[in-house]
Parts: structure tokens; sequence; C-alpha cells
């Protein structure tokens, strides 16, 4: 146990150690330089690094601008020395979490609690972290100690989950999955602290780190033998024809097989996307000839541009010669041609081919019928869908149950908030985001925020196949900063209704779009699936034309208490995610406030009946039983 524990340590500090000068002597601290330290930690905090000057520093520190230029030459060595001494005391924190006796699982515990550990867990050192973290994108000198502090602690952490999955013979576990998720959900915590002071308990956060771990690595040698049980039944209880699904089917909630089953992702991505309208943009990001956006999903790509005559046309964004990609960049302004950076072949905005060159070269090549391929292309309320195959209902069909409530919203006319396009991948299956998406019974637990902004209102239904979340924001006063200031600060809009002064309405669109309507900006953000754990998230804001002070700091607070619920729901993502792997996952049960998840699941198994299978089948014959499943 002794090696074990000083290898994990010796791993932790050659990271450290390399990454900060001076980091591996000790000398005994000067107190008015730790002095000035301290102080600059505290104008970091309060006024920002850029804001944060030796003038500021010496008041704070009571302490002469002499004193300071004698320890410190300048503003940038006085930052990166208070950057190194945030790292150095870190690492002795952490450093000694992992160099404490015990089981792999017991140093976890000691790792979790040694992140909420008031000698690094304060309010003014997470704010420092985050701005020098930020910062660093800029600043190498920066940069090298953040992620090498990142670096050791995740490769600590990772020996010690590989340590317990070997201990508890979970072979069937990722440790690095794990290691990461664990990490995730501590760094969600600390920025949760950052934006929420008031609200943060860091005992409680502490208890849901270490009921995640306990999730993944049930203690008891009953759980360790269920895990293997139910590992063996899955591969040796396949599904061999239709006539005997009937007895496996799980009522009409998705099994976990179908998040982790990489024959099932195929069979969601030919026919839950491919073949369906998906969601690429707006009218508004291309409003002038010769604009263009680029759409990438599931293997295929889309090009919609306007032409000069400002017809608004979709292709495959695919060269007629070799394939390659036509435009790279995902919006932008091209010529009156569309030539291939490959070969050179040109082509009209309208998708004629123009011009080959060395067109001699080529046997019997007509022009005439190596245009670009088109796609399918609806313009609904400005909004933008392109199909990539399939037929069936027009956009306009399918969500003409919701018109009359999108109407007041003038979405024709809206234009993209600068800033605000965003494409990224996530950690986890794509149901998963929606699994949670569809839900409010999280609200009052998970999302402070929210449940501040509008909890008490929050109600879930379905009008004709659309699912829709709507809430009126309280009159109460919200304890958060951003919840309070935008309650107060939201002003009225004319074009809208008096019921939907002060309403949130989102809509959420098979397979996976969602439209999220406030009074002062639109959104809108999608998932598409990539790899059994890991999806796609691409989305945009925008808002009808209005300079109003109030309006535009009201975008920027719905914004903020957007991305601080999304953090959120990330943690709960990769909860989910990984506990899907654990022997002790449930069969969900679901309050009557998660009626959507039902209806959500229900639309998948009618488009894949495969889905209602309780047990995975062998991973050649899910597009078998798929197809038998729909005679």
């Amino acid at each position: 146990m002794f090696k074990y524990r000083n290898n994990l340590f010796f791993l932790y500090r050659h990271h450290m150690d390399h990454s900060q000068p001076g980091a591996g002597t000790q000398h005994p601290k000067d107190h008015r330089k730790q002095q000035l330290i301290e102080a600059t930690i505290h104008c970091i905090s309060t006024y920002g690094l850029s804001n944060t000057t030796i003038s500021r520093v010496t008041q704070t520190a009571e302490l002469s601008t002499g004193i300071a230029n004698f320890y410190f030459s300048s503003k940038k060595q006085l930052l990166l020395e208070t950057l190194q001494s945030l790292s150095t005391e870190y690492e002795q924190v952490i450093g000694r979490a992992f160099s404490l006796t015990g089981t792999p699982r017991k140093i976890l515990s000691n790792v979790i609690r040694a992140r909420f550990d008031p000698q690094i867990f304060t309010a003014e050192k997470i704010a420092v972290w985050y701005a020098f973290t930020s910062e660093s994108r800029a600043r190498s000198e920066y940069m090298l100690i953040c992620e090498d502090k990142d670096t050791a602690f995740m490769e600590s952490l990772v020996g010690t989950v590989k340590l317990l999955c070997k201990k508890n013979t979970r072979a069937d576990l990722n440790p690095i999955a794990i290691a990461r998720a664990l990490e995730g959900l501590l760094n969600g915590y600390w920025e949760e602290a950052l934006f929420q002071p008031d609200d943060f308990d860091p005992s409680s956060a502490i208890d849901l780190c270490e009921g995640f771990i306990a999730s993944v690595f049930p203690e008891s040698q009953t759980n360790d033998s269920s895990a293997q049980a139910s590992n063996t039944d899955k591969s040796a209880n396949p599904v061999e024809s239709a006539a005997n699904t009937q007895n496996n089917a799980q009522s009409d909630l998705l099994a976990p097989w179908t998040y982790y089953s990489t024959e099932f992702l195929k069979l969601e991505k030919n026919h839950l996307f491919k073949e369906r309208w998906l969601l690429a943009g707006h009218i508004s990001d291309i409003p002038h000839p010769q604009n263009y956006i680029t759409f990438d999903a599931v293997g295929e790509r889309a090009l919609i541009i306007r032409n000069q005559d400002g017809k608004v046309r979709a292709f495959h964004n695919v060269c007629r010669h070799r394939g390659a990609k036509l435009l790279d960049s995902e919006r932008g302004t091209c010529g009156r041609t569309l030539s291939c950076p490959f070969h050179g072949w040109t082509y009209c905005l309208d998708g004629e081919l123009l011009s080959v060159p060395a067109v001699q070269t080529f046997e019997d090549l007509d022009l005439g019928q190596n245009g670009l391929v088109p796609l399918d292309l609806e313009i609904w309320m400005g909004f933008l869908f392109v199909r990539f195959g399939g037929t069936g209902q027009s956009v306009a069909d399918s969500l003409e149950p919701i018109k009359d409530l999108v109407a007041p919203y003038q979405l024709e006319k809206i234009e993209p908030i600068a800033g605000s396009r965003y494409r990224e991948t996530r950690p986890y299956n794509w149901k998963v985001i929606h699994d949670i998406d569809n839900e409010g019974y999280h609200v009052p637990t998970g999302h402070p925020a929210l449940q501040q902004l509008y909890g008490k209102t929050y109600e879930d239904s379905e009008i004709g196949g659309v699912l829709i979340a709507r809430a009126q924001i309280n009159d109460n006063p919200g304890r958060i900063w951003s919840v309070r200031q935008y309650q107060k600060l939201l002003p009225q809009f004319d074009h809208l209704p008096e019921q939907n002064q002060r309403a949130w309405l989102y809509f959420n669109i098979f397979p996976s779009m969602v439209i999220g309507l406030y009074p002062e900006s639109i959104e809108f953000y999608m998932t598409l699936p990539n790899t059994v754990d890991s999806s796609w998230y691409l989305g945009a804001s925008y808002a009808l034309p209005d300079d109003r002070r109030e309006v535009n700091v009201a975008r920027y607070l719905s914004a903020r208490i957007n991305k601080l619920t999304e953090k959120e729901d990330a943690s709960f993502m990769r909860w989910m995610q990984l506990g899907m792997n654990s022997s002790a996952f449930p069969t969900p049960k679901l309050s009557s406030k998660e009626q959507n998840v039902r209806r959500f699941h229900k639309r998948i198994q009618s488009e894949l009946p495969a889905a209602r299978l309780a047990n995975e089948p062998k991973c050649e014959d899910v597009q078998n039983i798929n197809e038998q499943m729909q005679i």
C-alpha cells in the first residue's frame, strides 16, 4: 500500500514540479511578499485581471509601491507569481489527498474532500483560477501552469480509478471516462460555487460526488455478482426473431442498451436523422446574395446559399468530381461561383456545373448531368430546415399545431445575436440530453436559478406531437443575482400579448430540436448523434431589432441563467450516461411531471420498434429484428 500511495503522489508531483519554476524547492515565505500576493488575489476577484494594478494591490495590502517594486519588477511578474502561489497551494492540498493511506476507494473520497478544502476552496480563489484559465488562451505562461495542474490531477485520478476497477474486477468499465466524469462533476461544483456562493453547500456537493462513485462501484459482493449476471444476460439472451419479442418488451421506456449499442445508433442515424427535417439555421443568417451557411450532420454535408437573385437553395456540400467539400467555413460570403478547392470544378450558385479544368481529358463528361445534388429545403417562419433523404410531412404541416403559439414572436423578422452561434461535442448519448431536457421534475432540486425564475408555474404538455414546456416568470424576487435583475429589468414588448410578456416557452421538435421563446430573445439548439457516448450540440440565439438598453441587459441575463442551467444539466447527463453501465441501474420510475420523457421514448419506439426490447439483441440482429417488428 505504501508503494501504491507514493507512486500516485510521485505522478502528481512530477507534473507540478516540471510546470512551476522553483516549485520543487521550499523557501521561507516572506510575510510582505505573501501579503502582496493575497492582496492580488483579492483585487483579481474584485476587479478582474485587466483592472488589477500595482496601485490597487498596494492599497489593498496597505504597503508602499516601493515594496511592491522590490519584490515584483512588473505587474506581469506579480500576476505570474500569484498564479504560481495558487498552483503550489493546490498541489499541496491535492497531493496530500493522493498520498494518504487507504484503498483506492478511500483515496477517491480523500480527493473529493480535498477539492472542497477551505484552504483552496474559497470564492476569491475560485474566481481567480477561472480568471487565469480564461486568460491562458492568450498567455502561454498561464496555460502551462493551468494545463499541467489539470493534467497532473487527471492522470493521478485515472490511476486511482484503474486500481479501483482492478480491485472490483470491473473490466467492463472505462476508467478514463469515469475519471473525466468525476473531474467534470467537481469542476461543475466549483463553477456553481462561483456563480451561486450564497446557495452553495459543499457538504451536499461532496455527498453527490460520493454517490456518483458509489453508483459506479457498488461495494458489496452481491452487487458484483449481479453485475456479472447482468453482463452475461446482455450477450446470452438476444432476441432471435420478431415472434418472441413480446415477452422481452419493456413497456414504453427505452432500455439502457439503446444508449450504448453501436448497431442501434446506426438505426437512429439512418432513420431518425437522415430521413427527417433538421434545423440548420435562420433566413437572417444569409441576408444577402452570395451569403451561405454550411451544416454537417450524421455523415452528411449541406450547403445553404442565397444566389444573386435572392433565392435560397440547398445542396449537398460535395463536389461531383471526387467528393471534396466545396465550402468549409460555417458561414460566410462566396464569389459569384463556387470553385472546388481540390481540382477547380466550378459551379453556379444555382448548382449548375459551369466548367472543368482540362475537360478534354475526361471521356463523355456531360456538364449538364453533373451539377450539385440538391437537398430538400423548407423555410418555416424564417427557420431553415433541410432533409438528406426520405419523404413525408412538410415542416409546416408537422408544426401546424403550434403555429398560433409561435406567431406573436414574429420569427421571420428576427436577426442573429452576434457571437451566439456554437457547435461543440458533448460526452454523452444524444438521448440523454433530451431525457433531461423533456422534464421539469428536476428543476426544484437541480436548477436553483430556474426554480427562482419560474419553477412554481412550470408545466409540460404535448400538442400534435410537439413537446412543450412553458412557465411564467415569478413575481417574488429571486435570491440569485441574475434572476433577481432579470425579473426587475425585463421591459414590455409591443409585439407580444399580455400572457407572453413574462413567459418562457420551449418547443421540442422530434427528434432533437428545441426552439426557446423568451420575451427578449429566441434560441434554437439541437443534438446530433456522433458515437454512443458523444453528441454534437449546436445552436444560436436571435432577436427582433431592439436597441433599448434594458433589452440588451435582459438578453445578457437570460443567457447567463441558461448558461448556468446548462452547466448544471451537464453533471446530471454524465451521471446518467455512466449509471447505465451499473448493475444497479433501475427501471425508470416516472413522475406525472416526467410525461414528456415517456412521450419521447414512445416516439422513438414507434419509429424504431427494436427499441421496445428489454435485452440487447446480438449486434448483427438489431437491424433485422427492427425490420421484422415493423411488419
